[in-house]
């Protein structure tokens, strides 16, 4: 048994988990890094006020799409998928999944809407969904291609 919290959030393969966590290791450093280059710069040129929440999200939002991504490419996320039969099932259960968020994803920002929580226009929302689904299907797309490269590599 893990004596961690953050095995809840890692997969049960112990290859992807143990990538996962490499992954998640040099995020953390490149945080540290730019976080003292952040550090150095206020140092320096004083440049931080208001700005710095602002800035120190960025940084942990571009340190959690390097994990994504570095996730996406590396071709582990389907670790059985070889034969062009299984292809087809993935990419299905992938389009069906990915759609799924779009669905949930309007619902939310519907609800958002109609509460009155956030004030954009119905075109607004629209662009929003259609983004995120294109850009999570095109993600989640890559990944299985890499996926299929790296098994059949393998086999």
């Amino acid at each position: 048994m893990k004596k961690s919290w953050v095995t809840l959030f890692l997969p049960n393969d112990e290859y992807k988990e143990r990538q996962l966590l490499y992954f998640i290791a040099e995020a953390f450093v490149l945080f540290i890094g730019l976080l003292g280059v952040a550090g150095l710069l206020n140092k320096t040129f004083s440049t931080f006020h208001a700005e710095s929440l602002f800035i120190l999200l960025i940084i942990a939002v571009t340190l959690s799409l390097y994990v994504w991504i570095r996730y996406i490419v590396s071709g582990m996320e389907y670790a059985n998928v070889v034969e062009k039969s299984e292809y087809k099932i993935e990419l299905r259960k992938l389009i069906g999944s990915t759609s799924k968020f779009a669905v949930l994803f309007a619902g939310v920002a519907i609800a958002l809407k109609l509460t009155g929580v956030v004030d954009y226009s119905w075109m607004d929302l629209l662009g929003m969904t259609l983004l995120s689904y294109g850009l999570l299907l095109v993600a989640q797309f890559v990944s299985l291609q890499r996926s299929v490269r790296k098994n059949r590599e393998l086999s």
